[in-house]
């Protein structure tokens, strides 16, 4: 039995190395298949480098041979160009040789011609100056007679402007005459019509002092009727009409002429109208003062129908009553 197992034991070594050796086997071969594909990569990319190099080499050779053949072509065409400027150099230098030529010729020419005339103007100057002269003296002649044509001128217009003036001044006399008589028409008209609202002015106060007459009349044949003595009718009959705030009988009491006078101060346009608000400035014009009750009573007396105006006529009537 322990043969056996001895033999057994030595047969699972060899079986262990050989499994060793496989594995190891294995591992190289793997590790060689690994490193040939890495060569053969490396192989690929020589190869396209070497192409690459190639590629650029001939590329280089190209532009070589293109940069070569344009250097020879420059240097071709620069020969050219130096040939033709050579010959313009030369055609220039030829045209210059006979441009001077000619101006040489052209230059004799105008000397011979420069003699030439003064030799024939030598005889001519003298008639030439005797005609410059005359022209002179005949040119002076001119100016001479143009300057008195243009003084006379001058004088004319002068005296034509005189002329216009006076003719203008004497228009402006006669409008100013026109005028003056127009103004002085207008004024006699203004003073007559002045004078006739005067006259009717004075009538009419004539004629209302009649009928303050007449006014006072009826009273006192009132009076009379009803058996009144004289002065118990203001105590019997409330006034009516006259300033309320006037005591009889004032010996500085405004005169009808002061109150026409008045009247019209505050009458600005001359209508023979005053405003009802202007009764109370009015009153106080003639020194009489209104309280509120007087002024509205004066003011009902007055204006009864409400037009809002008081005429000269009313108030001078009820001031005299």
């Amino acid at each position: 039995m322990s043969d056996a197992q001895a033999q057994e034991e030595q047969n699972q070594v060899r079986l262990l190395e050989a499994q060793r050796s496989r594995k190891a086997a294995q591992e190289d071969a793997l590790r060689l298949a690994n490193r040939v594909a890495q060569l053969q990569k490396e192989d690929e990319k020589a190869k396209k480098r070497i192409q690459e190099t190639q590629k650029r080499a001939s590329e280089i050779r190209n532009l070589r041979k293109r940069n070569e053949d344009h250097k020879l072509e420059k240097e071709a065409l620069n020969q050219q160009r130096n040939r033709e400027l050579a010959m313009q150099m030369e055609q220039l230098t030829v045209a210059k040789r006979e441009n001077e030529r000619r101006k040489q010729e052209s230059a004799e020419f105008l000397a011979r011609q420069k003699r030439e005339m003064r030799e024939m103007t030598k005889g001519e100057q003298a008639s030439h100056e005797r005609q410059l002269a005359e022209q002179r003296l005949l040119e002076r002649k001119k100016a001479l007679e143009s300057k008195e044509a243009v003084r006379q001128k001058q004088q004319e217009c002068k005296e034509k402007q005189l002329s216009e003036k006076q003719k203008q001044m004497e228009q402006n006399r006669l409008e100013y005459e026109r005028r003056l008589a127009e103004e002085t028409k207008e004024q006699q008209k203004k003073e007559k019509e002045l004078q006739k609202l005067a006259q009717q002015e004075m009538e009419l106060i004539e004629r209302l002092q009649h009928k303050q007459l007449e006014q006072r009349t009826a009273y006192e044949e009132l009076e009379s009727a009803l058996g009144l003595k004289k002065g118990e009718s203001r105590d019997a009959f409330p006034k009516t009409s006259g300033p309320v705030a006037a005591e009889p009988g004032l010996a500085d009491e405004p005169d009808e002429q002061e109150v026409a006078k008045q009247f019209g101060i505050l009458d600005e346009e001359g209508t023979g109208f005053i405003a009802t608000g202007q009764l109370n400035s009015l009153m106080t014009n003639l020194g009489i003062s209104l309280n509120d009750a007087q002024l509205e009573q004066a003011t009902s007396q007055l204006d009864k129908d409400n037009a809002g105006k008081i005429s000269f006529g009313e108030f001078l009537l009820w001031w005299s009553g």
